[in-house]
């Protein structure tokens, strides 16, 4: 039997259970689609954005890029002055998400000068760039690297580079004057030097420092050198050197024809510089 849709009407009790019904399913299946949309996911408060030119570097999680101070490298904010402050405004996240590639284990938590909280990668505090216009300082936008290279001390933060820059105070023990210079230092902070030896005998260079000289000084190698805008990766090379364990050979890392080491006394502690004087001096770019 078929009803007119004058007649289905004619039952409004069988009307109105047919429309709750189906306005029921309506709820359920809208309900359903809801559920199943992927809810937009939360970006990490840092992740690593790709440049052709600089890398993969250290940016927020809109795609801000952060940068190092090279006067850092103590691991204490540098840039407390007002003017220096308004142009690199500090980065702090209470939490640190990281995107992939990073280790959340790598960033902790540092204080300015004045108190206030920033975030520290690798113990380097980390910045934005705010470009002077006017009486104003203006962020830069994401993907922007306008920062990168301005005063040959702030750079992107690479999380592969096998040599930086620092710059600090170093006192030359020979004439025990101060001076404040850039100089090379590994990923942890560890300063570089170089033997004026070297300089003296470059075609003797894997034996001028040997024995309890290389002792003293122990060599510096990286196999794939990654290094700040400031730095060309071809003004670094390899020397072979003699002296490894039970007489084998090992490399070591030059610098524009320097071979690079690392002081004892140190104590690989960071930014520590103890071998400036005499023969030895730091590693400068």
């Amino acid at each position: 039997m078929k009803f007119s849709l004058t007649q289905f009407l004619a039952f409004p009790r069988l009307s109105a259970l047919v429309l709750a019904s189906f306005l029921t399913l309506a709820l359920s299946n809208c309900q359903k689609k809801g559920d199943d949309a992927a809810p937009t996911p939360t970006p990490p408060a840092v992740q690593l954005t790709n440049d052709a030119k600089l890398g993969s570097f250290l940016t927020d999680g809109q795609g801000n890029t952060l940068y190092y101070f090279t006067l850092d490298v103590s691991g204490s904010n540098n840039c407390g002055a007002a003017a220096c402050a308004a142009q690199w405004p500090v980065f702090y996240e209470p939490t640190i998400t990281v995107g992939a590639g990073l280790n959340a284990a790598d960033f902790t938590t540092g204080k300015t000068a004045g108190g206030q909280n920033q975030t520290l990668y690798k113990g380097w505090p980390l910045y934005y760039y705010a470009a002077p216009s006017g009486s104003q300082n203006v962020r830069e936008q994401p993907g922007q690297t306008q920062g990168n290279g301005i005063g040959n001390v702030w750079y992107v933060v690479r999380p592969d580079y096998t040599v930086m820059v620092a710059m600090g105070t170093v006192v030359d023990k020979a004439t025990n004057k101060t001076s404040t210079k850039s100089y090379l230092i590994d990923p942890q902070g560890r300063t570089l030097y170089t033997f004026s030896m070297d300089a003296a005998h470059p075609t003797t260079q894997p034996t001028n420092c040997t024995g309890g000289c290389v002792d003293a000084w122990p060599i510096f190698y990286q196999a794939d050198l990654k290094v700040p805008s400031c730095l060309k990766a071809s003004d670094f090379g390899t020397i072979t050197r003699t002296d490894g364990p039970n007489g084998s050979t090992r490399l070591q890392t030059t610098y524009k024809g320097h071979p690079l080491y690392y002081f004892v006394a140190d104590n690989g502690v960071r930014a520590k510089v103890e071998g400036e004087g005499g023969d030895w001096a730091v590693a400068m770019p």
